[in-house]
């Protein structure tokens, strides 16, 4: 990766324009558009659900966006009023999230949209986090103190990269499994302890940005396929 494509993970000095206005409330033409499609993810649904909140959260909602950074948009549902069965509703849920993710290609501004449908007891770590409902923060995010530490997360990426290649070479999916969840628990933990500058998180958005996470996933599906298959 270039060193230019390296310092577009450095955070900014002010929220995106393309979301916000200069007093840190969500454009209106915005915030409608969000409306609009977390209402059509709703019906696509086709079961009723009591939504309790659509939050705006990930790196648009704070000072560390970039190029490759997407509009993660939260439908905030507590399963437990949906059914008794909690893995029948978050295998409902995700399957739902993931076939509209993949099918529609929807952007707002240029910004592609990432709908998640998200438990209200589901504890959700994140320094920016906008209510929708509300039109006010639950969280705000903070300016960035220092810049952080692109030489070690670099080295981090090459090294996760490194893995993930090998993973996907050895077509055996036990191992492909172990690293997803290898990734989700480094940059979970990572974003609790040391917060959105931590070098893993920066190196898992060096990932994500290059597809390496989706070529893994990509690769788990394909595999899983064929060990099915007749």
């Amino acid at each position: 990766m270039s060193e230019l494509n390296m310092r577009s993970f450095l955070p900014h000095d002010e929220l995106s324009k393309k979301i916000w206005e200069d007093n840190e409330i969500m454009r209106p033409d915005v915030r409608k558009a969000l409306e609009n499609i977390a209402n059509e993810f709703l019906d696509y649904l086709k079961i009723d659900v009591d939504v309790e909140d659509i939050t705006f959260t990930g790196s648009y909602a704070n000072y560390n966006y970039t190029p490759y950074s997407d509009i993660d948009l939260h439908i905030v549902v507590d399963f437990d009023k949906i059914s008794s069965d909690e893995d029948l509703v978050e295998g409902f849920m995700n399957a739902k999230k993931s076939y509209w993710n993949d099918r529609y290609d929807i952007t707002v501004n240029g910004i592609e949209v990432e709908i998640y449908p998200q438990d209200s007891s589901e504890e959700h770590v994140s320094s920016g986090v906008y209510s929708i409902d509300q039109e006010k923060w639950i969280v705000k995010p903070e300016k960035f103190q220092k810049e952080p530490n692109l030489k070690s997360a670099n080295k981090k990426f090459q090294m996760l990269k490194r893995e993930i290649s090998s993973a996907i070479e050895s077509e055996d999916l036990k191992s492909i499994e172990r690293l997803l969840k290898k990734l989700r628990d480094m940059r979970k933990s990572a974003l609790k302890k040391s917060g959105e500058m931590s070098v893993e998180n920066i190196a898992y958005k060096m990932l994500r940005s290059e597809d390496l996470i989706q070529k893994l996933y990509d690769s788990k599906f394909n595999l899983y396929g064929d060990s099915i298959s007749l």
